[in-house]
């Protein structure tokens, strides 16, 4: 009987890294719990409005009050995704639980609350800079024009002031965002202050949601190229609910199947 094993992250110089997610509301508290239990993935850090639930479980809880509203959120107040202009997660909070892990640990992996993951692999090495899960494999535009067209305008400008070109949005890559890692190298700062700068171009422009474009175009910011290829066998491994905790009838989506729009709008 094969016994599985831990995520273990080796390299030349012993490197550090830690699990880490986002946990506002009852719902997503009970998400986070279960998926901190998961012996395969440890440690880890959440950031959540009620750090005393997560006192029983070895993690690391940090008070957080979201900036942007959840999927649930949007999905209680103006219906299923992608009926409603904006009506996707808002998740640029996502980056505040990097930046907290990143202060002790040399990579932190972010996972979505209502995620749940198979037991992990070795895995040699995580590559500096940000590595995603191959699942989307579209530019910020070929996305874009599936997925809230609406807001080509308000990136095109986004694109111009972060790098002084539109025609970076051909060529950059859209992220899936529900598990990603970011290394550090030294420019993980100009990551942050890139997404910061996005996350608030768009919110003054009624845009919530989009942080997989904004994370492609960030990481262009500091010199990183997107590694689409580094997790590539995980991928079966992480099964992802999307558009926020649903009821068990609902079932959860895997990440293999098609995108969701709650996830990729």
């Amino acid at each position: 009987m094969a016994v599985s094993r831990p995520l273990v992250i080796r390299s030349v110089e012993l490197m550090s890294a830690c699990f880490c997610t986002l946990a506002v509301g009852d719902s997503y508290r009970k998400c986070a719990r279960a998926l901190c239990t998961n012996a395969t993935c440890r440690p880890w850090i959440v950031l959540t409005d009620q750090p005393n639930d997560f006192a029983d479980l070895p993690v690391r809880a940090f008070p957080h009050q979201l900036i942007g509203p959840t999927a649930a959120d949007y999905v209680a107040r103006l219906g299923p995704a992608g009926v409603d202009r904006g009506a996707a997660a808002a998740y640029h909070d996502k980056r505040f639980a990097l930046q907290a892990t990143l202060q002790e640990h040399d990579t932190a992996v972010f996972v979505d609350a209502d995620s749940t993951i198979d037991p992990l692999p070795h895995i040699d090495a995580f590559p500096p800079g940000l590595a995603v899960l191959p699942l989307l494999g579209n530019s910020i535009a070929a996305h874009l024009q599936v997925w809230g067209s609406w807001r080509v305008p308000a990136f095109t400008e986004l694109a111009r002031a972060l790098a002084g070109n539109e025609q970076i949005l051909r060529s950059t890559l859209w992220c899936h965002e529900a598990f990603y890692a970011v290394t550090k190298d030294g420019n993980e700062s100009q990551f942050f202050r890139a997404w910061e700068y996005a996350a608030d171009f768009l919110k003054r422009r009624g845009i919530n949601s989009g942080e997989g474009g904004v994370m492609g175009l960030a990481a262009i910011c500091a010199g990183w190229t997107v590694n689409d290829a580094a997790l590539a066998p995980l991928l079966p491994l992480i099964h992802h609910q999307g558009g926020g905790p649903k009821p068990a009838a609902e079932s959860s989506v895997h990440a293999t199947e098609p995108p969701i729009a709650s996830d990729n709008l």
